[in-house]
């Protein structure tokens, strides 16, 4: 009954369950809105406790002012900020213009200066120094003071322990966390990784500042777990319907779409769709199947006809420069990997411009095609003969001795003489040149474009003694092929 339902009928019915899905899954936006809801609700609670603080922090910022941030109040009200782990202050001093630096860590219960350096310190000490000796050897106007040294004799001490304090927790303090870029126009980055808050908060005083606040946020994603404990059972029914879906769609639609598409993915000679079901399917996907298949079978077939009218001169029916390039390599490493000797042939029709120029293209198409025969027939089986240019042949022979390379190409030269087709040339006919070069198995170093050009250079040769003769020459394995064409060609007859 499936494969009697059109694709219009298959596509509406797989829309109305994937619908259904949809309406499932609507349950998953209204858990991601309670999810946002929260944060956003974790996420005012932590900065609402932080924002009354501000007016205090940066007033003590502007006046470079650390004691009362310093103070056990002031860390007890750090402390008593619930889930806050971790504070960072900076901000530049409004009167002073130097740099203000302030730290808190939950899990060290500590406040320290963040920006202490050693010249601070060693400033701290030779106060220190100084009150001391003012307080051991007092002057008659100190000793009336000597109650006021005592007082900042303890506070300078106080402030170099602090200032020790300082350095020795921001050298030794651990903190694992790292400040993400926080977006513009916004106070807060949840991390997902890390389970916590980053907020940086801008200070109110003149040359500005911020506070860096980190705050613990593992309590959100127990309730994430929740959520997402609530989307996997949503998910396993979405899956159940899908899986339901899937097998039938691919069942009646995509299935039958795979079969074309792999049988389209062949190459169009090897695409053979006689044995396709969806051939006999009455709706869209047999007349596309069906389509299809008359297709390739009409492509099949004129593939075919191209074939053949490319690997074959149109002319003289012999194959042309097409097949020419795909068999002559592979024929001559075949023979020398069978360590058979390998003649190649060059001929050209002597003098056809004179003659087309004398007796029309017309019967020069003539005079090419009775050469092309009578080359033909001179030739054995397994001899191949291929036309590459306008007057010019190539033949290449398998040989057993090599005397009948000097043969073939004897009877290849007469038969076209024997044509005794009329020219204006001193001969007074239709005559050929070529070129005979046998090439031995023991001839490694040579190419078969080296060997061409040997048998070519013969060819000329053979025209420069007078045309209608043989110029034969041998490759052997004691001739570089940097050699000259006359050092390799070791005889010529007529």
């Amino acid at each position: 009954m499936l494969q009697r339902l059109s694709i219009k009928q298959t596509l509406f019915l797989s829309h109305l369950l994937l619908v259904l899905i949809l309406i499932l899954g609507m349950s998953y936006s209204r858990y991601q809105t309670e999810w946002t809801t929260r944060v956003n609700f974790a996420a005012g609670t932590a900065e609402g406790a932080l924002v009354p603080m501000l007016h205090d922090i940066s007033l003590a910022v502007a006046g470079r002012s650390y004691s009362k941030l310093l103070m056990p109040q002031k860390k007890a009200q750090f402390h008593n900020i619930e889930k806050l782990l971790y504070l960072d202050i900076q901000g530049t001093s409004d009167y002073s213009n130097k740099d203000y630096g302030l730290r808190y860590h939950r899990s060290l219960n500590k406040v320290w200066r963040s920006n202490v350096t050693l010249q601070e310190i060693d400033a701290a000490k030779a106060k220190t120094q100084e009150l001391e000796h003012a307080r051991n050897h007092p002057s008659n106007q100190q000793k009336t003071r000597m109650q006021k040294l005592e007082f900042l004799i303890n506070k300078s001490t106080r402030d170099i322990n602090i200032l020790q304090d300082s350095v020795h927790l921001e050298e030794s303090a651990f903190i694992p966390w790292q400040f993400p870029a926080i977006p513009p126009g916004k106070d807060y980055v949840l991390s997902y990784s890390e389970h916590v808050f980053y907020f940086k908060l801008p200070l109110l005083n003149r040359n500005g500042g911020h506070v860096l606040a980190i705050f613990d946020a593992s309590h959100l994603f127990s309730l994430k777990k929740q959520i997402y404990d609530a989307l996997i059972a949503e998910a396993f029914v979405s899956l159940i319907i899908s899986i339901i879906l899937v097998y039938w769609v691919s069942h009646t639609l995509v299935e039958p779409l795979r079969h074309l598409a792999r049988q389209m993915g062949k190459d169009v000679e090897a695409m053979d769709m006689s044995q396709l079901e969806e051939l006999k399917r009455n709706d869209e996907i047999g007349v596309l199947a069906r389509g299809i298949n008359t297709l390739t079978l009409q492509t099949q077939s004129q593939m075919k006809l191209l074939r053949h009218e490319s690997a074959t001169d149109a002319l003289t029916g012999l194959p042309g420069r097409n097949s020419y390039a795909q068999q002559a390599e592979r024929f001559f490493n075949q023979t020398r990997a069978e360590n058979q000797l390998l003649g190649i042939i060059v001929c050209d029709i002597d003098n056809f411009k004179l003659y087309n120029d004398t007796f029309g293209h017309g019967r020069g198409d003539d005079v090419i095609k009775s050469i092309a025969d009578a080359m033909h027939d001179a030739m054995r089986s397994d001899d191949l003969c291929f036309r590459i240019g306008g007057e010019e042949f190539v033949a290449l022979l398998p040989l057993s001795d090599a005397k009948f390379l000097n043969i073939i190409a004897e009877r290849i030269r007469s038969s076209v003489e024997k044509l005794s087709i009329p020219h204006i040339t001193e001969n007074g006919i239709v005559t050929l040149s070529v070129g005979a070069l046998l090439v031995t198995p023991s001839a490694k170093k040579w190419t078969y474009s080296n060997a061409f050009d040997e048998a070519d250079a013969l060819l000329y040769k053979a025209k420069d003694k007078g045309r209608n003769r043989i110029a034969i020459g041998t490759l052997t394995p004691h001739k570089p092929c940097s050699t000259t064409k006359e050092e390799n060609r070791s005889s010529e007859t007529t």
